[in-house]
């Protein structure tokens, strides 16, 4: 099955699981993200999927067409780099720390203006970076 971002991403897919991994995973190989792999725990929105990349935990969470958001427990931007040419949106909207110290970076369709200025200030965004690389 060869399969792209507007299968899952930028149109609702079929809200089940296997079918949702299948379009997901072989997006990323296409990609050329081979060791990753996820699971979905999710299938309706937001959809979630959970999984690992070179051994580290990876978190992935979107809703169709609005905004994508991945979280890891450290800073990878080789594999933001690949979700970005898998999403199309290049560079991602924002980037940041959570106050469990989670990297989160999002995509927003429309740019993310609005929640560049949402997060400004805010202690519960750390390190808030605007289109990172």
């Amino acid at each position: 099955m060869s399969t792209n971002a507007n299968t899952w991403f930028y149109s609702e897919p079929e809200p089940d699981a296997y079918l949702i991994e299948e379009r997901v995973n072989q997006s990323l190989w296409n990609a050329r993200l081979y060791a990753l792999y996820l699971d979905c725990t999710s299938a309706e929105s937001p959809f979630r999927m959970v999984g690992e990349w070179q051994g580290r935990p990876v978190e992935i969470e979107w809703e169709v067409g609005k905004v994508f958001t991945l979280r890891t427990q450290e800073e990878m931007p080789d594999l933001r780099r690949g979700f970005s040419l898998v999403l199309g949106i290049q560079p991602p909207s924002v980037a940041y720390q959570d106050v469990d110290g989670a990297h989160v970076t999002e995509w927003y369709v429309d740019g993310g203006e609005d929640r560049w200025r949402e997060i400004q200030g805010q202690a519960r965004f750390r390190h808030p970076k605007r289109r990172p690389q």
